[in-house]
């Protein structure tokens, strides 16, 4: 396409549309049979025929732009002209020397050696594919300049390669002029390797799988290779290919001789080759791991490869030997269908990130039939869940009844199945992915569950293959589940696991329900017992912690620690009965009241969440029958006595010992109102300023009173009483200003009033 447009320009019939040139170079023909209209700018300089102009001069900053002219056929049509020209000034043009073009496709890079290589720009093309780098910083290797281009890595060795001078453009409208004003040819501006310098001809992992017949082995740049020689096999170079057939039947594998192109080499290390040869293993048939990714980092690993049988090569009649990485593989089980033959194969544990299985004839040339290679995946870790019915969620093994065990985290097309460990626990199946585990019950300490991890989608021979067996993270101890048993609710029921006997008046036991009141006769306060079935516990529920109380309290309220039992105990199942009884030193209407509950410790018991701290499992309430009457004598002190007849008034400060009897209600406590009899020595104090003088006197007194205890023996009363008064007279003056005379006193009187109570001795009726 240059062609044609530089002898258009020639001819006149059309135009280049851009035009450059090195600075500092000669006049350039611009316009061809045209004229150049106008004048350029600045540092351009146009030629006396207007048909040619001269770029500026070397290192002038005015060439950094480029220019637009425009062409008319003569001067007078320049005003309707509209045909323009780019004209760029390009740096000076590169001298590359042949010989120091140097290509290395495989490290992306082209190295050029000469003069003026500063910004000179690397064109290449391949595959449809096009790209453009200049040259940064040559760097000075003697007298000469020595550069590195970069390009796309794996460029093909005979990829199109082409220079520009810097600030130069490219494209089919655009024709380049030398120094000396000579337009430069295509052919001109090609670069042509000296030497292409290889690193790879085959990928990484090849080989010649001939399961199918004809092997092709790809090549990295076939374009690159002369001829070929595969020795005692036949091949050929096709489609960009290594064609290999016609391999002899023992040949574990061929070895592959590429001769390079001229020009062309093959780095090894420091040296060079003109020859490649390669060692190519040899596969015949179709293998591949039919239980999904191998797991690394996990126990007891195991495999199962799949080998497509399509004659006796591939394992029909054919003893096989398995390696992986270099080490024999067991083959466990083999199962033949009807395409492809199975194969359990035992890994061991697997540390690498991928592994490459291979089968070998077993038999005198140990020749390699197929293999595989796959990434490993890291071993999924199990997310277990232990619960025990209507309890909940637990953290340890039991040794005494079944437990749920929940797993899951095995990923798609594939489960967890719990495995047991003798000496330390076994697993029974369930319906669905639920499992019961049960530690041993001898066992003791702590363990890590171990999970089979097993897939899916094999065939039904493999359904129970462990392809890993992996544990938990976490260590769970094994012990005895102890689960509080129904203390309250069997003490309704006719086996009683707990229960409260007491003796009724003909002297037989009785059993007392929970939760009710209950009265004894007097003389049964002792027969009182608590009976633990230990024969009627469950294994299952484990060691049971209890604690039996007896509080007595007496009718006011006031505890008797003297008769107190606090027992705590630890149960297990056993063949007999343990008995505690009741302390004796209670009285009548004494009140006791017995519990019988579980000591809720989490390290000991398996708690459901609902179980609240302190609550008692049963609970017995025992009232002591006593009188109906109360006989006793307490000291009063009456304070504020009122006489009623004369000589009447207040009596300051009492003091006495009565006699009192009263009724009591069920619990033993007396009534408000009771009968009194006793002595009181009245009027202690004389009040100040009276108008007679009453001396101190010792009265008898009889009556009733109000008494409200106030406890412990105190009680606040207010009496009213007949009294007899054992004195004679008394001095007594009607006024103030009268001298005080005897006066005879009347025996019998009458006085009420509030009095203080201390002391309680009496007895019952």
């Amino acid at each position: 396409m240059a062609v044609s447009l530089w002898l258009s320009l020639l001819m006149g019939t059309a135009f280049a549309r851009v035009v450059q040139m090195p600075e500092g170079g000669r006049a350039v023909p611009v316009a061809g049979k045209g004229v150049i209209c106008g004048s350029p700018p600045a540092g351009w300089s146009l030629e006396a025929d207007r048909t040619a102009l001269r770029p500026p001069a070397a290192g002038d900053s005015l060439a950094l732009v480029p220019i637009d002219v425009t062409i008319a056929p003569n001067p007078e049509s320049c005003g309707q002209a509209k045909d323009v020209v780019t004209v760029v000034a390009t740096a000076p043009l590169p001298e590359i020397e042949a010989a120091g073009v140097v290509l290395l496709p495989d490290e992306g890079r082209v190295e050029l050696r000469g003069q003026r290589l500063a910004g000179v720009q690397v064109l290449w093309e391949a595959e449809g594919k096009t790209g453009q780098e200049a040259c940064l910083e040559p760097s000075p290797t003697g007298k000469v300049q020595q550069c590195v281009v970069p390009v796309r890595p794996r460029l093909p060795a005979d990829a199109a390669l082409r220079w520009l001078p810097a600030r130069g453009r490219s494209g089919g409208d655009v024709i380049t002029f030398d120094a000396n004003g000579a337009r430069l040819e295509p052919a001109q501006m090609v670069l042509r390797p000296s030497r292409t310098v290889l690193s790879a001809m085959f990928a990484a992992s090849v080989a010649v799988d001939v399961s199918q017949g004809r092997a092709r082995v790809p090549l990295i740049h076939p374009e690159a290779v002369a001829s070929v020689d595969c020795g005692q096999a036949t091949c050929e170079l096709s489609d960009g290919a290594l064609v290999i057939w016609g391999v002899p039947a023992a040949a574990s594998s061929v070895t592959a001789r590429l001769r390079l192109a001229a020009r062309v080499v093959f780095s090894k290390g420091s040296a060079t080759e003109t020859v490649v040869s390669e060692s190519l293993p040899v596969f015949r048939c179709q293998l591949a791991i039919a239980s999904g990714p191998p797991v690394r980092d996990a126990d007891e690993t195991q495999l199962v490869v799949r080998m497509d049988q399509q004659d006796q090569r591939c394992g029909k009649d054919l003893r096989l030997r398995w390696t992986m990485g270099g080490e024999s593989l067991e083959a466990v089980r083999t199962v033949r269908t009807k395409d492809a033959l199975f194969v359990q194969l035992r890994a061991g544990r697997i540390t690498g990130e991928r592994i490459t299985v291979m089968a070998a004839r077993a038999d005198l040339d140990n020749a390699s039939i197929a293999t595989v290679s796959a990434p490993t995946a890291p071993a999924p870790r199990p997310r277990t869940l232990i619960e025990l019915p209507r309890i909940g969620k637990i953290e340890f093994i039991p040794t005494n009844r079944d437990a749920w065990l929940s797993v899951a985290g095995a990923g798609d097309h594939a489960r967890f199945v719990p495995l047991p460990i003798e000496g330390a626990y076994t697993v029974r199946g369930m319906e669905g992915r639920r499992f019961l585990v049960r530690g041993d019950e001898n066992a003791g300490g702590f363990v890590s569950l171990r999970f089979g991890y097993r897939g899916e989608g094999l065939p039904s021979e493999f359904a129970e293959t462990d392809l890993a067996v992996v544990s938990e993270r976490v260590q769970r101890a094994v012990r005895e589940a102890s689960v509080p048993a129904p203390l309250g609710e069997s003490a309704e029921g006719s086996n009683p696991l707990v229960e409260l006997l007491c003796a009724d008046a003909r002297g037989v036991a009785q059993r007392l329900a929970p939760g009710r009141p209950h009265r004894i006769p007097f003389e049964s306060r002792g027969t009182c017992r608590v009976v633990i079935h230990r024969e009627r516990l469950r294994p299952e529920d484990g060691l049971q912690e209890i604690i039996v109380e007896a509080d007595v309290t007496r009718p006011d309220g006031s505890s008797r620690s003297e008769a107190r039992v606090s027992e705590r105990m630890v149960l297990n199942p056993g063949a007999d009965s343990r008995v505690i009884a009741l302390r004796g030193g209670t009285e009548q209407f004494d009140h006791v009241l017995v519990r019988v509950s579980h000591v809720f410790d989490e390290s000991r018991y398996a708690l459901s969440p609902l179980a609240r701290n302190g609550v008692p499992s049963a609970q017995w309430s025992v009232t002591i029958e006593g009188g109906r009457f109360r006989l006793y004598a307490t000291a009063e002190i009456p304070a504020g006595l009122y006489r009623v007849n004369a000589p009447s008034g207040q009596l300051t400060l009492n003091f006495g010992v009565l006699s009192r009897i009263t009724t009591l209600d069920p619990r033993g406590k007396e009534r408000l109102l009771g009968a009194e009899l006793g002595l009181m020595g009245v009027g202690l104090i004389q009040s100040p300023g009276a108008i007679g003088q009453y001396p101190p006197t010792l009265a008898a007194v009889g009556g009733l009173g109000i008494r409200v205890p106030l406890g412990g023996g105190a009680a606040v009363s207010v009496h009213a009483w007949v009294a007899y008064e054992f004195r004679r007279d008394f001095l007594y003056a009607p006024d103030l200003s009268d001298q005080m005379r005897k006066q005879d006193a009347p025996h019998w009187m009458f006085i009420f009033g509030p009095s203080i109570a201390i002391g309680n001795v009496g007895t019952n009726l």
